[in-house]
C-alpha cells in the first residue's frame, strides 16, 4: 500500500505560502508528489489529504461505497454562513436544501434573467467614464452583484438592497488582503479583539446584514405578493412533503450563501475572462465573428449555445477555476484511494487547479487555448471548474450564464482596451484567484 507523502518545508512555512502564494503551492505539491499530497498548510482542524488525478476525483465525488460524508468540520464557512446555509447543512438537511434551490438555479427559471442581464451589463458598461482606466474586477462585482440582488430579491434600485451590495462589498473587501484575510485561515483569530480588529468588524457588518435581511422576509410574510418570481419568495413559498416551510433563519442562511457565492468567484472569472479575450486579437476577432453571425436582437439562449463563446468561457474556467479544490469529504472507514490507504477521521478533497493543469490532460496546459473545447470532451473529472457531486457548486449554471452574456455585450456593443498587455499572475483574494491589479479602458471613437 502506498503513502502519502507531504513537502519538506515546516509547516509554517507552507501556511504562509498557501495564503500568499497559492499557485506556488500547489506547482510545489504536484511537481514533488504525481498523485496526492497531506497539504498541512491548509487548515481545517484535520489533515488534510489531496488527490489530483481524475480517477481519484470520480472515486470521491461519486462515494459509491459510501465511506466518505461532506462533513462538519470547523470552517470560515460556518462563521460566514451561519449554521443553516446550504453549505454547512449536512445530510438530509442539506440534501432537503439543494433539493429546494436547484430549480430556482437552472433551467427555465433562470433562462427567463437572460435579457435582465444583458441590460444590467450594458448598464454598467455604459456608466463608466471613457477613456479613462477602471479596474476589471470592480467592474465585474459590481455586475455579478446586481445580477444576484435582482435574482434574490426582483429589484436591485430600493434603498435597501443598495444597502445589502455596500455591506457585501465591506466584508468580502475586508478579507480581501492578505493581512486581514489571516482570521480566515486561522480559527484562533476568529474572535473579538477589539473594534479595530478585522473579525469585529466583520461580525458587526454581518449582524447588520442579518437584520436587513430579516427586515425584508418579515415585510413580505405580512405583505405576501403573489406575483414575484425572485429567490426569496419561492424560497419563502415552497414546502416539504409534510407541509413544513422554510424558518427565517434557513432563508436567512440560503440568502447569505448566494449573495457570497454570486460575487466573488464570478467576478473572478468574468475578470479572466476579458483579460484572455482582449490581450489576445485572433481570440477576441472570432468571438466576434461569431457574435456578429447573429441577429442583434438574438435571444440571449442564441448567445449562450454559441460553441466558439462556449469554449472561450470554459478554457478560463479551466485556467482559474472557482475553487482550488472542493469541498472536503470525511473519511468514516478504512479505504483506498488510487492505492493508497486513508484512515477514519482524515479529511480529503480533489484539487481542481492541480487536475486543470496536468499536462497529460491539457497539453500546454499553462497556455490559453480555447480550441481544446471544441476538438476534445472532457470528462465531468477531468474538468470541474465548480466541484461536483452532492457539493458542486449550486450556483454554477446561472454563474457560467453571466459569463457568456457578459463577455458577449462587452466585445460586441462596446470598445474596450487593456490598459497594457503585461502578464498577470493569479493572486489570492479571500478563497478564490483574481487578476490583481488588471485595468481597462473604454474608448468612444
Amino acid at each position: 500500500m502506498k503513502q502519502v507523502e507531504t513537502l519538506n518545508s515546516p509547516v509554517w512555512l507552507q501556511r504562509f505560502q498557501y495564503i500568499t502564494n497559492p499557485v506556488g503551492y500547489w506547482k510545489s505539491a504536484y511537481q514533488t508528489h504525481s498523485d496526492a499530497f497531506w497539504a498541512k498548510g491548509i487548515d481545517f482542524g484535520s489533515p488534510l489529504l489531496v488527490f489530483y488525478t481524475p480517477e481519484a476525483a470520480q472515486q470521491i465525488i461519486e462515494n459509491r461505497d459510501k465511506h466518505l460524508s461532506t462533513t462538519t468540520f470547523e470552517s470560515e464557512l460556518k462563521a460566514i454562513f451561519g449554521e443553516s446555509s446550504f453549505f454547512t447543512l449536512e445530510g438530509t438537511r442539506h440534501l432537503k436544501a439543494r433539493k429546494l434551490l436547484i430549480p430556482m438555479l437552472h433551467g427555465k427559471h433562470i433562462q427567463s434573467y437572460g435579457q435582465l442581464i444583458c441590460d444590467l451589463v450594458n448598464d454598467v458598461l455604459e456608466s463608466l467614464p471613457s477613456n479613462r482606466p477602471f479596474s476589471v474586477f470592480d467592474v465585474a462585482q459590481d455586475i455579478s452583484m446586481q445580477v444576484m440582488i435582482n435574482l434574490l430579491f426582483g429589484s436591485y434600485q430600493e434603498e435597501r438592497y443598495q444597502e445589502i451590495k455596500h455591506l457585501m462589498f465591506e466584508m468580502v473587501n475586508l478579507f480581501a488582503s492578505n493581512i486581514a484575510g489571516i482570521p480566515l485561515f486561522f480559527r484562533f483569530l476568529q474572535r473579538d479583539l477589539g473594534a479595530m480588529s478585522p473579525w469585529k468588524k466583520f461580525l458587526k457588518q454581518r449582524q447588520q446584514m442579518k437584520e436587513i435581511i430579516y427586515g425584508e422576509i418579515a415585510d413580505r410574510r405580512a405583505h405576501p405578493d403573489q406575483n414575484r418570481t425572485d429567490i426569496l419568495t419561492l424560497l419563502m413559498s415552497v414546502s416539504d412533503e409534510q407541509g413544513n416551510t422554510l424558518t427565517d433563519d434557513e432563508l436567512m442562511g440560503q440568502v447569505l450563501s448566494l449573495l457570497f457565492t454570486g460575487n466573488e468567484s464570478t467576478a473572478a472569472s468574468m475578470s479572466w475572462l476579458w483579460y484572455n479575450v482582449y490581450r489576445d486579437a485572433e481570440i477576441k476577432t472570432k468571438l466576434l465573428a461569431e457574435l456578429n453571425s447573429l441577429e442583434l436582437s438574438s435571444d440571449p439562449l442564441n448567445i449562450v449555445r454559441l460553441p466558439y463563446l462556449s469554449a472561450v468561457c470554459n478554457e478560463t474556467l479551466r485556467m482559474y477555476p472557482v475553487t482550488m479544490f472542493v469541498i472536503p469529504r470525511m473519511v468514516k472507514s478504512v479505504t483506498e484511494i488510487m492505492g493508497y490507504q486513508v484512515d477514519p477521521g482524515t479529511l480529503i478533497t480533489v484539487g481542481t487547479y492541480v487536475i486543470h493543469h496536468r499536462e497529460d490532460i491539457y497539453p500546454e496546459a499553462n497556455v490559453f487555448k480555447p480550441e481544446r473545447f471544441l476538438d476534445r470532451n472532457f470528462s465531468p473529472y477531468q474538468f470541474l471548474p465548480f466541484g461536483g457531486g452532492l457539493r458542486g457548486c449550486i450556483g454554477g449554471e446561472i454563474a457560467l450564464y453571466l459569463l457568456k452574456l457578459a463577455v458577449a455585450i462587452a466585445v460586441s456593443r462596446h470598445s474596450l482596451k487593456l490598459v497594457n498587455q503585461r502578464p498577470i499572475n493569479p493572486q489570492r483574494r479571500n478563497t478564490i484567484l483574481t487578476p490583481t491589479g488588471l485595468k481597462m479602458i473604454k474608448h468612444i471613437a
